[in-house]
């Protein structure tokens, strides 16, 4: 049996409305003349219902108790006035009440509008709590998740805020997608969200930029969904910077194997010695081990331009490869330089490798 309570401030009405709702076998578990009485005992008994007189006694009118009650309670309202004005029915529809109905009032009338107001709500608990589930998995989804509305972000999950190196989602939310992937990958991310009729998409590749201008690889998994009622695109975000990098970092080591004449060194951003191979060793002849050293101290079995070289690891242009010279006690070594960066993009090493040994 659903409870209601009946808040009116004519005993009278109030007291048709019971006879009507126990006929209609609806369970009366208050009735009561003012506003502040009516969040009183919606708090204290729960009904599953309010039947709600516009006009009532004290400071707080119907209205604004059925606003309170549904927001604080989630209990659905159904307001009951002789009251037709166009400023009071505009009133009701924002209150996003269950109904209106205008006095006198027949008990069949009464019934139906109070069954709709039931399922309704029900429905609607049932949609939010559906939704705040979803919210729930992709809050806590173990990958980024970001989802977008006609090139709009509408939400970020926590991890897609780490991805994009914020703490407040409001930095995100509203604005275009295209404001955080690099200029080069724009064009790429258009064409994906444009077909809206597409029913695969693809997983890409794509280049964005943190809320900081920082540039991140990734690997996106797009899907479509609804979203509030409307088609949205769920991004899910894998990313491969460092991956990425090891990839670079494996093709240069390929590139300085199979180039030059086989002779290799490899130099930190400090300037140190940290490997080379014998056939470089032959080239230098060094009277010890120059794992360690600074190549600046290796003189006069190695000679660097210490400008050249500090500008080298300076570079923070996207093209890694550079020509130096080196110049030993018997050849002057014509060089490539293969810089390996780290995930963040930094210079970290260089590999040298010669191209041609002239002898002096």
């Amino acid at each position: 049996m659903r409870k209601v309570l009946i808040v009116e401030d004519d005993r009278f009405i109030s007291a048709i409305f019971s006879l009507f709702l126990k006929d209609l076998g609806f369970e009366i578990i208050g009735r009561c003349k003012t506003g502040e009485e009516a969040l009183q005992q919606s708090r204290s008994r729960n009904p599953d219902i309010v039947l709600m007189d516009i006009h009532l006694e004290g400071d707080v009118d119907g209205i604004e108790a059925a606003e309170k009650i549904q927001r604080e309670y989630e209990i659905p309202v159904i307001f009951v006035s002789g009251d037709t004005s166009s400023e009071v029915v505009e009133r009701a529809v924002i209150s996003n009440s269950y109904g209106y109905l205008v006095k006198p009032i027949t008990k069949k009338e009464l019934g139906i509008t109070m069954e709709l107001a039931y399922y309704r709500h029900k429905a609607d608990l049932d949609q939010k709590r559906r939704e705040q589930s979803f919210r729930d998995y992709i809050s806590k989804a173990p990958i980024a998740i970001v989802i977008v509305q006609k090139g709009m972000i509408r939400y970020l999950n926590n991890l897609a805020l780490n991805l994009f190196k914020t703490h407040y989602m409001e930095d995100m939310i509203g604005a275009n997608l295209t404001d955080f992937v690099d200029e080069e990958w724009v064009a790429k991310a258009e064409k994906v969200f444009k077909d809206e009729n597409s029913e695969e998409i693809q997983p890409f590749y794509m280049v964005i930029k943190t809320f900081h201008q920082k540039r991140v690889k990734v690997f996106v998994h797009a899907s479509r969904i609804s979203f509030y009622g409307s088609s949205a695109f769920q991004l899910m975000l894998v990313e491969v910077s460092g991956y990425m990098a090891q990839i670079d970092e494996l093709k240069k080591w390929r590139e300085a194997a199979l180039s030059g004449m086989g002779a290799i060194l490899l130099i930190n951003n400090l300037f140190e010695v940290v490997d080379y191979n014998k056939t470089f060793s032959d080239y230098v002849s060094p009277a010890f081990d120059m794992r360690g050293h600074s190549v600046f101290t290796l003189r006069p079995w190695m000679k660097f331009d210490k400008g050249a070289l500090a500008n080298i690891f300076n570079n923070k242009e996207k093209d890694s490869n550079v020509e130096l010279s080196i110049e030993t006690n018997s050849h002057f070594l014509k060089c490539c330089g293969l810089v390996l960066r780290d995930r963040d993009g930094q210079p970290e090493e260089m590999i040298v490798v010669i191209n041609e040994a002239v002898e002096k």
